[in-house]
C-alpha cells in the first residue's frame, strides 16, 4: 500500500494497516444457542487436511464475542506453481480466512483439474485482463494456496455469471483459519470486527428503549442491538437503498429478530418538524428517540488489510460534510437525556477527533461522555480535543498512549473510531 495516499499522520500505521490481523472475530448470536464445540469439530477435520495435531485457539472475549487465533507456524505448503491471479478485494478477504468466489478470479491456467491444489495471487497493479491464461508478469501477491473448483468454461464462456466458490482456500498466507457462517445453522455466529462489536457494547440496547441506526447496512450492528436488548427493543434501521434495506431485513429474519423495523430512506433527511409520529417511518419528529447509533459513511481507511489504496486528498475531504449532516440530523431526533454514538472505520483526523470538536463547538446541548466500556486507545493529541476529552473516546490503532494502556488484542483489529455523547437541553 503506498504510502503517498495518505495524510501525514497517517503513514506511521501504514504497514501496520497492509496486514491482517492475527485472530478473527465472530459475534454469537444470544437469541440462539450456539456450542463452541462445533466450531472446535469443524478446526479437527481441517487439522487433517493441514497434516497437524494442534487447532487454533478458541476462546469468548465475552458471551457474544468469540476469538479465533491462527494455526501453527509449523504447518507449510510447498508452491505448486499454479497460478490463480484474483482481484485485490479478494486478496484480501482471502488474508482474512475467506475462500475464492467466481467473480473475484482474473487469470486461471487452462491445463487444470478440479480438486487440484494452486497457489492464489493478488493482482496489486490491477493490470490482469479477465480471463488471462499465461503467466502474469505485472505486480502480484503471494496469499494463500487452495483447491480449484472452478474451470475456465465455469468462469469465462460467453454467457456465464459466475458464481460460488471458484478456489476453496485451504490456508491464507495469514496462517488464519478458513471459517465462515455457512457452517453453523443460520443466524447462529456472524464474522464481525472486534470493534464493531464493542461499539455494540458502548451502545448498550436494553429493552423498551426506542433506538435508531442511521446507517444500518448490512445491518451487524442493528442485529447485535436487537439481540443485546434480548429482541425487547424498538429499533429503526435507516439506509439509502432498498436493496440494502433488503438485506438488513433478511438478516434480522436469518437471527431470529422481530424487534427491527427497516426503512429505505436518506437518513440527512430523517428529521422533519412536520412529522406526525412514527408509526409510518421516516422522517420523524424531534426528540423520539433514547438512543442514536450514527455509524458514518467513512473513507474506510481502517480496514485491513489494505493492498492497494487509490483515494484522493479530494474524495477524503467529501465525507466529512454528509457526517455532519447526519449528526445535525441526529441531535434533532435525539431526546434530552439521550446518547448519540458515533463511529467510523477510518483512521483520519477529519472524521474522527476534529468532528467531535466540531460537534461540541456546534451542539451546546451535547456533552461528550466516556464510551464505556472503554478498551480502545484515546484521542489524538492535538486534534481540537483536551486530554480529558481524548480519555473519552476510543481509537483502535497499534499505538501506544499514555492517557491509557490497551490490551494487545484491541491494537492488532481494524482501525475504528468511536465517540459518545449525551443530550442535556
Amino acid at each position: 500500500m503506498s504510502k503517498n495516499k495518505f495524510y501525514p499522520m497517517m503513514q506511521d500505521i501504514y504497514e501496520w494497516l497492509s496486514k491482517p490481523p492475527n485472530y478473527t472475530t465472530f459475534r454469537i448470536n444470544r437469541l440462539k444457542n450456539f456450542d463452541c464445540q462445533e466450531l472446535k469439530n469443524i478446526l479437527l477435520t481441517q487439522s487433517t487436511k493441514l497434516n497437524t495435531h494442534e487447532i487454533p485457539n478458541v476462546y469468548l472475549l465475552r458471551p457474544d464475542c468469540l476469538i479465533l487465533e491462527q494455526w501453527s507456524n509449523d504447518i507449510n505448503f510447498e508452491k505448486t506453481e499454479k497460478e490463480v491471479i484474483v482481484d485485490v478485494s479478494c486478496a484480501a478477504a482471502v488474508l482474512r480466512g475467506a475462500h475464492v468466489f467466481a467473480p473475484g478470479v482474473m487469470g486461471l491456467p487452462a491445463n487444470l483439474h478440479i480438486d487440484e491444489r494452486v497457489d492464489i495471487y493478488g493482482d496489486m497493479d490491477g493490470q490482469c485482463k479477465r480471463g488471462l491464461k499465461i503467466t502474469y508478469d505485472h505486480k502480484k501477491m503471494y496469499v494463500g494456496t487452495g483447491y480449484l473448483k472452478m474451470l475456465r468454461s465455469d468462469l469465462y464462456d460467453k454467457g456465464v455469471h459466475p458464481s460460488g466458490i471458484a478456489v476453496e482456500t485451504l490456508l491464507p498466507v495469514s496462517r488464519l483459519p478458513v471459517i465462515n457462517e455457512s457452517f453453523f445453522n443460520k443466524g447462529e455466529i456472524l464474522l464481525q470486527n472486534l470493534p464493531s462489536i464493542v461499539c455494540g457494547w458502548v451502545v448498550n440496547a436494553q429493552p423498551n428503549e426506542c433506538i435508531l441506526d442511521m446507517c444500518a447496512a448490512p445491518g451487524n450492528k442493528t442485529t447485535h442491538l436487537a439481540e443485546m436488548s434480548n429482541n425487547q427493543a424498538f429499533i429503526i434501521a435507516i439506509d439509502k437503498t432498498t436493496q440494502k434495506v433488503d438485506r438488513i431485513r433478511e438478516k434480522c429474519e436469518s437471527h431470529g429478530i422481530t424487534c427491527v423495523h427497516a426503512y429505505a430512506f436518506d437518513s440527512t433527511k430523517c428529521y422533519n418538524i412536520e412529522s406526525k409520529g412514527m408509526q409510518n417511518g421516516p422522517p420523524y419528529p424531534s426528540n423520539c428517540f433514547d438512543k442514536i447509533l450514527l455509524d458514518a459513511p467513512c473513507s474506510g481507511l481502517g480496514q485491513r488489510p489494505q493492498l492497494v489504496n487509490n483515494i484522493t486528498p479530494k474524495m477524503l475531504q467529501s465525507y466529512k460534510f454528509v457526517q455532519r449532516k447526519l449528526i445535525t440530523a441526529a441531535v434533532e431526533l435525539l431526546k434530552v437525556g439521550g446518547t448519540l454514538i458515533y463511529s467510523t472505520c477510518t483512521v483520519t483526523e477529519d472524521e474522527n477527533e476534529r468532528m467531535v470538536a466540531w460537534t461540541l463547538e456546534n451542539f451546546q446541548c451535547l456533552n461528550l461522555v466516556p464510551t464505556e466500556p472503554l478498551l480502545g486507545g484515546p484521542g489524538l493529541p492535538n486534534c481540537g480535543l483536551n486530554d480529558d476529552q481524548r480519555s473519552m473516546i476510543q481509537r483502535f490503532s497499534p499505538r501506544d498512549d499514555s492517557l491509557r494502556p490497551v490490551e494487545q488484542i484491541y491494537k492488532d483489529t481494524i482501525g475504528f473510531f468511536v465517540a459518545k455523547f449525551i443530550k442535556v437541553k
